[in-house]
């Protein structure tokens, strides 16, 4: 099977450093295999050049306690700034300690080539710019 995003959100930047010169861009992808992915831009201003560093990871998490977290699309609009930053961080802020976790697995090779050719390809470019969800068309 060739893997596509099926339907995606970006937040834009939702954390800075306190400097202003480091930011952190956050978009979240669901592939036509069913999982969920958090793509997160780390964006350094190394002495005015900028560095970028992806990190990818999926959004389900098993917890000991027996909780499954997983990131849910919501209906923040992209126009409503409030409501975005607040789903966003409801997402961000329940982010368990690593010794809660049961397991946690690295992306496949190509999960993470997918995720990342569509993020350069379609927000890369305008990456401030947050999104409703977007269900891609075939």
């Amino acid at each position: 099977m060739t893997l596509k995003v099926i339907r995606y959100k970006n937040y834009g930047c939702q954390l800075e450093s306190e400097d202003d010169k480091d930011k952190f861009y956050f978009s979240f992808f669901e592939l036509n295999n069913g999982e969920i992915i958090e793509l997160l831009l780390f964006q350094v201003d190394n002495e005015g050049i900028i560095i970028d560093q992806y990190e990818f990871s999926y959004t389900k998490t098993n917890l000991k306690g027996g909780e499954i977290r997983n990131y849910k699309f919501g209906n923040a609009k992209a126009n409503d700034e409030y409501g975005m930053a607040e789903e966003f961080f409801k997402w961000f802020d329940s982010y368990p300690p690593g010794v809660d976790v049961i397991d946690s697995f690295a992306l496949y090779d190509e999960e993470e080539k997918c995720v990342k050719d569509f993020y350069l390809k379609h927000i890369e470019p305008t990456k401030d710019v947050k999104t409703d969800t977007i269900e891609v068309k075939p």
